[in-house]
C-alpha cells in the first residue's frame, strides 16, 4: 500500500478514519503536535481516533513492553515528545463480530465481508439480527433475505443465479431441508460536497449513507411531474418484483414440475 503523504488529523472524521492506516496515523500525531494549537484540540482528535485504534504511549527503552504490545499486535512508533515516553504503540480495532458494525465503519466494508460477520453469529441469519444492526447494514447495501427448498433455490435461472447476475453476494444458511439465503450489494456511494471555513469541515466529507438533505438541497430539486410519476409508477409495476412473491412462485413453479414427474 502507498503511503499517502497529505492526510492531516484536521481532516479526519469518524468514517474517513478507518481507511487510515497505523503508520499512517503516527505520522499525522507527529505533524499535528508540532502545531501550537495540538493541546486545544487533542480532546477533540481522541475523540474520532480512540473508537478506530487502540494507542498506548511508552518509553521505547523499555524491551519487555514493547515485545508485549508487539505480540498483542501493536505497531510501535518513535514520536517526538518532551516528557517520559518517546513512542506510540498503534493498532487498529478489527471487525471481528456483527455487533462491532456501527454505521462508520460499515460504509469501508465489502458485501462478503458483512455476510462473513452474519454467518459467524451463530447462525441467527437476517431475521435474527437485531434491528439496529439490520438498519445499519441497510444504510450501507441492499438486502434481500429468502427461505425456500434447496432444489428451487439452486435451479438454473433461479433466485441466486438472478441476484448473482444482479451483482449481490449470497450467504446460505441450512434451515432443515430448507435454505435461508442472504443477498448483500453496495448501494452506490454518493458524495455531498460541503464548503465551511472551520477546521474540522472539509470540502470531500465523508456523508452517512441515509443523510438528509440540507435546507438548501430542498429548493434545488425539481418540480414534480404527476404524469411522469404515473408514468415511473407503471414502469416500476413492470419490472420490480417482491421478493417473497417471486420465491412463492420459484416453489410454485417446482411443485408443479414435481407434478408433471408423476
Amino acid at each position: 500500500m502507498k503511503k499517502r503523504t497529505h492526510l492531516k488529523l484536521s481532516d479526519q472524521t469518524k468514517g474517513s478514519i478507518w481507511n487510515v492506516s497505523e503508520s499512517e496515523l503516527n505520522a499525522m500525531l507527529i505533524e499535528a503536535k508540532k502545531g501550537e494549537d495540538y493541546a486545544d484540540y487533542e480532546t477533540r482528535y481522541m475523540n474520532i481516533i480512540r473508537p478506530v485504534f487502540d494507542l498506548q504511549y511508552l518509553n521505547r527503552s523499555d524491551d519487555k513492553l514493547v515485545k508485549q504490545l508487539q505480540g498483542e499486535g501493536f505497531s510501535v512508533f518513535s514520536i517526538p515528545n518532551d516528557g517520559s515516553w518517546d513512542s506510540v504503540a498503534i493498532r487498529k480495532r478489527q471487525i471481528k463480530k456483527i455487533t462491532d458494525l456501527t454505521a462508520e465503519n460499515v460504509l469501508h466494508l465489502s458485501a462478503a465481508e458483512v455476510l462473513e460477520l452474519i454467518e459467524g453469529n451463530l447462525g441467527t441469519g437476517w431475521q435474527g439480527l437485531p434491528l439496529a444492526i439490520q438498519d445499519i447494514i441497510e444504510s450501507a447495501f441492499y438486502v434481500d433475505s429468502s427461505v425456500m427448498p434447496a432444489k428451487s433455490l439452486h435451479r438454473k435461472g433461479g433466485l441466486i443465479d438472478r441476484r448473482k447476475a444482479d451483482g449481490y453476494e449470497v450467504l446460505e444458511i441450512e434451515r432443515g431441508t430448507w435454505i435461508e439465503a442472504i443477498f448483500l450489494k453496495l448501494k452506490p456511494r454518493t458524495e455531498k460536497v460541503r464548503y465551511s471555513t472551520g477546521l474540522f469541515e472539509t470540502s470531500d466529507k465523508e456523508p452517512s449513507a441515509d443523510e438528509d438533505l440540507d435546507d438548501n438541497d430542498e429548493a434545488d430539486l425539481p418540480e414534480e411531474d404527476d404524469n411522469k410519476d404515473d408514468a415511473m409508477d407503471e414502469e416500476e409495476m413492470e419490472t420490480d418484483v417482491d421478493p417473497s412473491i417471486e420465491d412463492l412462485e420459484e416453489i410454485a413453479d417446482e411443485d408443479l414440475e414435481d407434478t408433471d414427474d408423476e
